[in-house]
């Protein structure tokens, strides 16, 4: 379980990050979790981007691609771990600009951007994004979370 984080050990200019290489396998982890109806989405695909090298090149791609979900929940995952248990994502929005290619080295990446102390909700907004080994950020947003105020309060999980 991750550590709690709590509005008052919070400051604009913190940044958290997590590496990771997504290959085929997880990619087809993924489209197993996410299936429905037994049927999981990219699976036997015609035009093969997300699990065929050779599908992939037909469409201009040097490799296959890791979905636009699974980028997104990356982001989500690095997020909700970050805030703890009793922290709630009100927000995520994010703009897809090139596609994460199977293997890439990605760093997922939060930046503070700002901590709002309204009395109702404590507020943190976040700039997220995933960065390859070229330098190139293929997914970017941003993410406005509420977090938890030390003390009494701090016992209870958020509504």
């Amino acid at each position: 379980m991750a550590e709690q984080r709590y509005f008052e050990d919070v400051w604009p200019g913190d940044e958290f990050s997590q590496q990771l290489q997504p290959t085929a396998e997880d990619v087809a982890e993924f489209f197993s979790l996410t299936a429905r109806d037994g049927r999981a989405p990219g699976r036997g695909n015609s035009d093969g981007r997300f699990s065929d090298a050779a599908g992939a090149r037909r469409q201009g791609l040097e490799r296959p691609i890791v979905p636009g979900n699974m980028s997104m929940a990356i982001i989500t995952r690095l997020v909700t771990d970050w805030i703890g248990a009793y922290g709630r994502l009100q927000s995520l929005e994010v703009s897809f600009r090139r596609p994460v290619l199977h293997e890439d080295r990605i760093t997922a990446t939060a930046l503070v951007t700002d901590a709002l102390d309204d009395l109702d909700q404590p507020r943190v907004t976040l700039d997220v994004y995933l960065a390859n080994e070229r330098g190139e950020r293929p997914v970017q947003g941003a993410a406005v979370v509420e977090l938890p105020r030390r003390g009494p309060a701090a016992a209870q999980p958020l509504e």
